[in-house]
């Protein structure tokens, strides 16, 4: 009789549980493709395989996407190749970062041309640290963060570090 309270409202002897109500889900939220239904109650029980291949899917569904957004903003033809060596994406990821260096230094006019860099590349390094360590947990969860991969995440932050690096000297 453990978490169960007497319903006064009903004949005596007859109690009901404590339950969580059910959670109502507005109307506003609408399912973004067909892909994301999932039909219960027909059809042979999935495996927990099966479950994580639709999740993997749809992960990787979501990446896709991403990726595609990336490639436009940075103006590059769908089919064209892309080149995913550590140095090639390191030095993307340098070029982006540093990129907003400008903007920034338009709103820190007080200080000197060294400091300003050293605080953006603390501001910005911090930023693409954390999108590293993002990038890892995303990898590690889908299973693809093998030894290979991760010494190429590690060859691809030297690159970015050797960047900013070239940056405070102002090399770059």
């Amino acid at each position: 009789m453990l978490g169960t309270v007497a319903d006064v409202s009903r004949p005596a002897g007859v109690l009901t549980e404590n339950r969580p109500q059910p959670r109502i889900i507005p109307r506003e939220l609408k399912v973004e493709s067909r892909k994301d239904l999932l039909t219960l109650g027909k059809g042979d029980p999935i495996s927990p395989d099966q479950a994580m291949n639709v999740v993997v899917e749809r992960a990787l569904d979501r990446l896709r996407a991403v990726v595609d957004d990336a490639r436009t903003a940075l103006g590059l033809p769908d089919n064209a190749p892309l080149d995913t060596s550590p140095e090639a994406t390191g030095n993307r990821i340098a070029d982006f970062a540093l990129g907003a260096f400008g903007k920034w230094r338009e709103r820190h006019k007080d200080l000197a041309d060294d400091e300003a860099r050293t605080q953006f590349v603390d501001f910005i390094g911090a930023a693409v640290q954390q999108g590293i360590a993002e990038a890892r947990n995303i990898l590690g969860s889908l299973n693809a963060l093998n030894p290979e991969v991760n010494a190429n995440i590690d060859k691809t932050w030297d690159v970015v570090q050797q960047r900013f690096n070239k940056f405070l000297a102002n090399e770059s």
